[in-house]
Parts: C-alpha cells; sequence; structure tokens
C-alpha cells in the first residue's frame, strides 16, 4: 500500500482545499499519474499517484487538507483494498477530550480552533456531525457572531479566522464583519511571518527614467509587444545577480545563505482579483520583449485562469510594483526565503538644469531595496541599488537593447 500525501506546495498556506478526484475509488491508476487536485490561495495543483495499484480515497472533495495528510491509499490489488474496508480503519482524527463512546471526533485543528473559543462539547455534538473539521467549527462560530446581528446583516463564515488570530470581533460582538478571501489570508499568513522571522532594512535611491522611457517606447514599436518600466527594471535586476549575489541568496541556518544559481524573479502582480507573485525564470537568459510577454501572459491569467503553484515558487528575488502616479515610495515585505525586494513607485516630473542652464522637465520614480539585514547590510543594499540604477539610466546599456532589436529585426 502507499499513502496518498499532500506535499508542501507553498510557503503560503497551511491548509489547502481538495477542488477533485481525478479517479474512482477502485479505479487503477498508474504511477506518475493524476488522482487528485487540490486548491491552495493562489492556484490549483494536480497530485501524482507513487505507485501503481488500486485507488482508495479517505477524503470528501471541498474538504480541508494540510501538508502531509494521507488523503487517500494507493493498494496492490483490489482484494487489498478490501481487507482494509473491513478492517473499518478510522481516519486520524481526536476524539472530545471527555466525549461519550459513540461521539462527535475532531480533526486536530478544529480541536484545536475549538478549545481557542471555548466550544463545549455539548455546542460541537448539537453540529450533528460524526466527524467535525476546522470548516464546522468556523461556521458553527460565525453562526454564534451573527446571533445578536439583524437578518439583513452580512453574516460571514470566513469570520472565525479573525476571531482565531485574536484581533478580531468577539464572539458576541454584533457588528457585520467581512470576509477576507483565502487569497487575502494567505497573503496575511505570509506578511506576519515576514514581520515575525525578517529584521528588514529600507533603502531608497531616485532613478531618473527619460531615456529609459524613450527606449521602452522604440522597443514597444519595433516589436508590437507593450514594453514599459517594470519590463526593463525586471531585465535590469536580472544581470545584477552575479555581481550582488547575497541579494538573491536564501537564508539558512544563521550562519551561511544558499546562493541563487539563476535570478529567477517574482513580479507583482494585482488586477483586482488579489495579489500574485507569479516568477520570471532564467532572467537572464531573456529579452527584454520575451519579459514583457512574460509579464502580460501573467497579467491575464491573473484575471482569468489563475496560476499552478509551480509559478508562483522558486523566486530568487521579488520586483513589487507600485506604479500609479502618486506612489512615491513602496516598502513591501520580504519574502520568507529570500533576502530583496525591489519597489518601484509611480513615475514623477521634476524640474531641473541642463548642460546649458536652461530649465527642462525630467521624468524620475524612486527605486527601493528591503532588504534581510541578517544577511545583507546598508552598504551592499545602496550598491545594489546604484547598479540597478546605472542599467536603467546608461546611454550605452539601452542602445544595446535597441541594437538587438536591429540585429532581429
Amino acid at each position: 500500500m502507499t499513502d496518498l500525501v499532500v506535499p508542501k506546495l507553498n510557503n503560503n498556506d497551511t491548509t489547502y482545499v481538495l477542488l477533485d478526484w481525478l479517479a474512482e475509488n477502485g479505479e487503477q491508476v498508474r504511477a506518475g499519474e493524476p488522482i487528485a487536485e487540490v486548491e491552495t490561495s493562489k492556484a490549483a495543483e494536480e497530485l501524482l499517484s507513487d505507485g501503481d495499484g488500486v485507488l482508495h480515497r479517505l477524503v470528501e472533495v471541498n474538504r480541508e487538507c494540510a501538508p502531509g495528510d494521507v488523503i487517500g491509499h494507493v493498494f496492490d490489488s483490489e482484494e487489498a483494498r478490501q481487507r482494509f474496508l473491513a478492517e473499518a480503519v478510522a481516519p486520524a482524527v481526536v476524539p472530545l477530550p471527555d466525549a461519550s463512546p459513540g461521539g462527535p471526533v475532531l480533526t486536530d485543528s478544529a480541536r484545536e480552533l475549538a478549545a481557542a473559543h471555548g466550544l463545549g462539547d455539548d455546542e460541537l455534538r448539537g453540529l450533528g456531525k460524526a466527524v467535525v473539521r476546522r470548516t464546522d467549527v468556523e461556521r458553527l462560530l460565525a453562526d454564534r457572531s451573527a446571533a445578536p446581528a439583524a437578518a439583513t446583516e452580512p453574516v460571514v463564515v470566513a469570520a472565525a479566522a479573525a476571531l482565531a488570530a485574536g484581533d478580531g470581533p468577539e464572539p458576541d460582538d454584533p457588528r457585520p464583519v467581512h470576509a477576507l478571501s483565502r487569497a487575502q489570508r494567505a497573503v496575511a499568513a505570509v506578511v506576519t511571518e515576514s514581520h515575525r522571522e525578517v529584521p528588514a532594512a529600507l533603502a531608497v535611491i531616485k532613478v531618473r527614467v527619460d531615456a529609459a522611457l524613450a527606449v521602452a517606447r522604440q522597443l514597444t514599436r519595433a516589436t508590437r509587444t507593450l514594453v514599459g518600466l517594470p519590463e526593463l527594471l525586471v531585465k535590469a535586476i536580472g544581470g545584477l545577480r552575479e555581481d550582488h549575489p547575497l541579494l538573491f541568496a536564501a537564508p539558512g541556518d544563521g550562519s551561511s545563505v544558499r546562493l541563487a544559481e539563476a535570478a529567477h524573479v517574482g513580479v507583482t502582480i494585482d488586477v483586482g482579483t488579489g495579489l500574485f507573485i507569479p516568477v520570471v525564470r532564467d532572467v537572464e537568459e531573456l529579452t527584454c520583449v520575451e519579459i514583457a510577454e512574460t509579464l502580460m501572459d501573467f497579467r491575464s491569467r491573473a484575471g482569468g485562469e489563475g496560476f499552478r503553484a509551480g509559478e508562483l515558487a522558486g523566486g530568487t528575488i521579488v520586483v513589487s510594483l507600485h506604479t500609479d502616479p502618486d506612489v512615491v515610495l513602496a516598502g513591501p515585505i520580504v519574502f520568507p526565503g529570500q533576502t530583496c525586494v525591489v519597489a518601484i513607485g509611480g513615475t514623477q516630473d521634476e524640474l531641473a538644469l541642463d548642460a546649458d542652464g536652461q530649465v527642462v522637465t525630467r521624468r524620475y520614480v524612486n527605486l527601493s531595496a528591503v532588504y534581510d539585514h541578517r544577511v545583507v547590510n546598508g552598504r551592499e543594499a545602496v550598491a545594489f541599488l546604484q547598479a540597478v540604477k546605472a542599467a536603467l539610466e546608461s546611454p550605452d546599456h539601452l542602445a544595446d537593447l535597441l541594437d538587438r532589436i536591429a540585429v532581429d529585426g
């Protein structure tokens, strides 16, 4: 018998939702064949069978499961599966401490949430379920919270998540609550972990972008692909990995880090359906136009079909886009497992004197780096930002981009 174990799919979530089984109970499956699909806060991911045999499903569709949970078995034969069924093996759940024989049992996460809010045995038995899961407890807490409210006020099951954190409304608070999406709850978990684990510092630099914007327009016209500052920035950052390896490193045991072998740049995408950070891989090997095509695909999928978990993992540095015109400065979090995030603000105009002493208007952005101070010091962070600045402002570097287009064309 081979267990079907839920793997760790990303660093954002502690639980996933079993979306669908792709094979029936008793169906013959093969190693490497997709047999289940789970939903994380950011994507849907297929789970593969580790061996050949007969599938037996343990967890129902739309139930929560956590990394390490066994949600099914693959037996060597149907006879072995029938022997398993005959033994009536119970699921891995924990009985209520003082539950009477035959009473409900609780999953670990349900038991922890019930204990945190003082739910009694009678309330849990009142659910009428043989197995009480976390979602059942959340629903019970939400119903309790909503009891004093008017029937027309919105009632949100997900309010239990805020209650569990200890900083939301009390169970008898009559105020209406707003449901945070699964994606937003995952963002909250990552932000909390980052603030708890990463001693971050901030450096900001001013970058003139007139030349870069001109090159972006020329690339757009020449290739009929929309190229802007974000694409040029991703390319500029990716080219600095070898010269500034600590900005692309992964923290280790406190005395060492692991250096990246390639520049895999995560880019924030938010089109109103939640925050995603898909990864542009091997940026050093890509042209600005290829990066632009990749980011356009990301934006399209963020508003539609979404991403697979693997496309949101493996980044070695993040570019956080805050390019609305009025944004002067952004200081995002450093993602756990990385050492740096670079943020670009909106384009600003300023008056300056040219070489002839004439007043001219020029355009600039503020570029910030938030970095893990355990690994990177201010000197290195500023040197890295200055290198990005030089790449964006350098006429020779930008002209090289146009030369490549001319040669390729």
